[in-house]
This record gives structure tokens, sequence and C-alpha cells, in this order.
């Protein structure tokens, strides 16, 4: 039986988990700076580490670190700027600057990937959809809908062509124009019938009849969900704040300058530490999935 570690995100409504990982990976893409993107990368990959555990974490770094190197090499090839030469390959010059930025970028997908990993460990499915409002639920219907018509759809043209291929008795082969505009009317047609038969089937099924659908609301917002919410909020519109004044002041090019100081980081820190932070404190559970 699968065991799975507990952690205080399941004591949380969704939506704190939920505005936690949006809120640090959007960061996270949007601070393009050495230091910021070393803290998220540590933060994702120790939350990767706590919950998802050792095995699956190395699974998605096999070819997480090809692509952060490949993207790190790639750089400087492409955009020979900077100061500080390290050396010439052929025609092209290799710079400590491109190569810094390479780097930071190929950190970067890494650590956003790492962060999409672990939300994805958190929030489930279900509770995904209890965040949805009724409108938002039907994505998937449509979603399912759309996924199961398209092959559909190809494999009856196929068949339309297929059938007017076998048709010589009409005479000479149509020209690709014809053809298409004979194919397209034909599956317009199916397609007509089918939308007919399928509105039937839905409305027998009572879908969108009119009538306010009840629903099973697994998860109640309570008061400390909307305190830990409003934390988050605050921790997010500082680190905002912070990340702001901090890569308004670095550069990269010509020369890497303009590290601010460390306190101006701790803000940030925090928010990439707090997953961790909440997957510890209920490290010590563990139940049946």
């Amino acid at each position: 039986m699968a065991r799975r570690r507990s952690i205080a995100f399941d004591a949380l409504h969704a939506a704190v988990p939920a505005a936690l990982f949006a809120g640090v990976a959007a960061l996270s893409m949007l601070a393009v700076h050495p230091v910021y993107v070393g803290i998220s990368l540590v933060g994702a990959l120790s939350f990767s580490l706590l919950v998802r555990g050792a095995a699956a974490t190395a699974r998605g770094l096999v070819w997480q670190l090809p692509l952060l190197a490949l993207v790190c090499v790639l750089n400087p090839l492409f955009s020979a700027s900077g100061s500080t030469l390290l050396f010439k390959l052929g025609p092209r010059s290799v710079y400590l600057e491109s190569l810094a930025y390479g780097a930071t970028m190929g950190a970067l997908m890494v650590t956003v990937v790492l962060w999409f990993e672990g939300a994805a460990a958190v929030l489930t499915q279900d509770r995904l959809l209890a965040l949805a409002g009724r409108r938002a639920r039907a994505v998937p219907l449509v979603a399912s809908m759309t996924s199961q018509l398209v092959p559909q759809l190809l494999g009856r043209a196929r068949t339309v062509r297929s059938a007017l291929a076998a048709c010589t008795a009409a005479g000479s082969r149509p020209s690709l124009r014809d053809e298409l505009v004979r194919t397209s009317t034909m599956l317009l047609t199916w397609s007509l019938e089918d939308s007919v038969e399928r509105a039937d089937a839905m409305r027998a099924r009572g879908w969108e009849s009119g009538a306010p659908r009840t629903q099973y609301r697994p998860e109640r917002l309570r008061a400390r969900d909307v305190a830990a919410l409003a934390g988050i909020a605050a921790l997010l519109a500082l680190c905002a704040a912070c990340a702001w004044a901090v890569c308004e002041s670095w550069r990269f090019y010509p020369r890497m300058e303009g590290l601010a100081p460390w306190w101006s980081y701790a803000p940030f820190a925090l928010l990439a530490a707090l997953p961790c932070l909440l997957a510890v404190g209920r490290g010590g559970i563990d139940e049946c999935a």
C-alpha cells in the first residue's frame, strides 16, 4: 500500500498552497537575478525532496540538469557579450557574463519546473476542482470532448476520402480543391448530425437544465485560512518590492555588478523556505494514501 507523507498543507484550504506556489513561481520567473534564482532553486529542490522523495526528484533531474547545462553552454555562443574573456572557441569569444546569464536562465527553468512538480504533489485534482467555480468546472468536460472529437473527425475524414477514391464509376478523379470541398461538406453534415444527438443526450442528463446544481465542498474556508492567505499576500508584496529594487540595480552586462545588501534577499528566502517549513512541521506523520 502506498504511503504519503502528511504535510501542513493538508490541514489548510487549497487556496493557501495555491496562492503560495503561484506567488513563489511568479517571483522566480520575474526576478532574473543569480541570488534570487539560487534561493528559489534551493527551496524548490528541498521541498521536492521532502514531499516527492529522492527517487522522484532524481528522475526529474535526469532531464532537467542536461537542459540547464545546454542553456548555460549555448548562451555564450549566441550572445557574445561581456567584459571578462574566458577563452576563444574559433571565431567566438566566451565571456564570463554570458556564461553566468545562461546558467541563471537554465537554473530558472529547472526551478520553475520543480515548483510546479511540488505544487502538483500538494494540489491534487480534487482540490483544484474545488477551487474552480461552476463555470470553470466545465473546462475538463470541454477538454475531454475535444480530445475525443478531434481524432474522431480525422478518422472520418480518412473514411470519406477512401470512399470517394473508391467511387471510380462517377468519372475521372476530381481535383484536389473539389475533393477538399466534398470532404469538408460531408464532415460538416456528419458533425451537425452528431451535435444534435450529443446535445439531446446531455440535456437528458440534466446538463444546463436551468436549475442550480448542488455541489459538495470537501473544504471550507476558515478563519485560519484567511489569516494564512493574508500573511502570504503581505509576504509576497514585500518580496516583490525587494525584488524590484534588487533587480533594478543588478546588471549582467557589460560587467556583473549591483549586489544588494543581504537583508534585501531575506524576505524571498523566507518565502522559498516556507513550503519546506510547513512540510517539516508535519513531517513525522505518515498516513496511508
